[in-house]
C-alpha cells in the first residue's frame, strides 16, 4: 500500500466540504473509501477543535467580564453637640479687599437636618476597585481670601489644580506633616498650577500671605469617599459588597468609625450622630 496524504480541506461557505485532489492522490492506490475515511476523520477532528477553542474564548470572556456584586452607602452625618463658636481672625494684609476680619466656621450645622457639613465618609484599607477614568483636576480656589473648597477629597494621581481669583497675591503653600507639597506664589489673573497627588493622606493647605486661610486636602487610594454636603448627606456608589470599617472624619470634630456590611445590588443606609469634639478625637 502507498503511503498516504491527508489531502486539504476547503470549507465553503455554505458548510460543503469540498475535497481537493493532488498529484500524491492521483497516484495513490488507496481506495476512494479508505480516502473518504481519512477525510471525515480529519473533519471531526478539525470540527471539534474549533468548536472547544470558541467555548474556551467565550467562558474566558465570561471571566473577564464578570463584575463583584456591589452596592450603594448612603446616609446622614450628624452632630447634636454643643454649639462651636466661630473662629474670628485679624486681617493684618490686604483689609482693602479681605476686610478688617475673617472669620471661619467651626461647625457647619443644617438647621433643619442637624446634618453635619463638611465631614469626609470613607472605607478604610486599599479597597479593590474597577480600573477608572482619569477624574477630572481637584480646582482649589482663592476666592474672597479663602480656600473653595474648604475641605477637598481625591484619589491619588488626580491632579489638583490651584486658581487664583482674586486681585491680591496669595502663596498656597499645601503640606503633609512636615513635607511640603506645593508652595507657590499666586498672583492676580495668573494661570493655574497643578501638581498630581502622590499619596494618600491629609493634606494641610494654607496661604502664607494670609494666615487666616486655610482648608484640607484628602488623598485616597481608592474611589470609596464622600464628602457630606449641607445637609449631612453622603453617598458612596459601587463598594464591594460584605463588611466595611468606614472612618468619618472633621477638621474640627475629630475621627470616628463605624462598621457597616453592604449588601449587593442594594442600598445600605447610615445614620451616624457625632459625639462631643472634645470626646471624637480618636487614632
Amino acid at each position: 500500500m502507498g503511503i498516504s496524504v491527508v489531502p486539504p480541506i476547503l470549507i465553503r461557505p455554505g458548510g460543503k466540504l469540498t475535497h481537493i485532489m493532488t498529484s500524491s492522490q492521483t497516484s495513490s492506490p488507496q481506495s476512494h473509501s479508505e480516502q473518504a475515511t481519512t477525510v471525515g476523520a480529519t473533519y471531526s477532528v478539525t470540527s471539534l477543535l474549533f468548536f472547544a477553542t470558541l467555548l474556551l474564548a467565550v467562558q474566558e470572556t465570561t471571566l473577564v467580564r464578570a463584575e463583584p456584586p456591589t452596592g450603594t452607602l448612603s446616609g446622614r452625618i450628624m452632630y447634636a453637640g454643643p454649639a462651636i463658636p466661630d473662629q474670628v481672625f485679624e486681617v493684618n494684609r490686604d483689609s482693602a479687599f479681605c476686610g478688617a476680619q475673617a472669620t471661619i466656621r467651626a461647625v457647619a450645622i443644617h438647621l433643619k437636618t442637624r446634618g453635619l457639613e463638611g465631614a469626609v465618609v470613607s472605607i478604610d484599607g486599599d479597597a479593590t476597585s474597577l480600573p477608572l477614568p482619569p477624574p477630572p483636576p481637584l480646582v482649589l480656589t482663592n476666592n474672597r481670601c479663602s480656600f473653595t473648597p474648604r475641605v477637598a477629597v481625591g484619589i491619588v494621581g488626580q491632579q489638583v489644580e490651584i486658581r487664583n481669583e482674586d486681585p491680591v497675591m496669595h502663596n498656597t503653600h499645601i503640606s503633609m506633616g512636615p513635607r511640603t507639597f506645593v508652595n507657590v506664589a499666586m498672583i492676580p489673573a495668573s494661570r493655574p498650577v497643578g501638581k498630581p497627588l502622590k499619596q494618600p493622606g491629609i493634606y494641610t493647605v494654607k496661604c502664607d500671605a494670609h494666615k487666616f486661610m486655610q482648608a484640607n486636602v484628602l488623598a485616597f487610594a481608592h474611589p470609596y469617599f464622600s464628602v457630606t454636603d449641607e445637609t449631612g448627606a453622603f453617598r458612596i456608589p459601587d463598594l464591594p459588597a460584605g463588611e466595611h470599617h468606614v472612618t468619618i472624619w472633621h477638621e474640627t470634630l475629630g475621627t470616628i468609625h463605624q462598621t457597616v456590611t453592604i449588601s449587593a445590588q442594594g442600598q445600605t443606609s447610615m445614620t451616624l450622630d457625632y459625639p462631643n469634639h472634645a470626646a471624637a478625637r480618636k487614632p
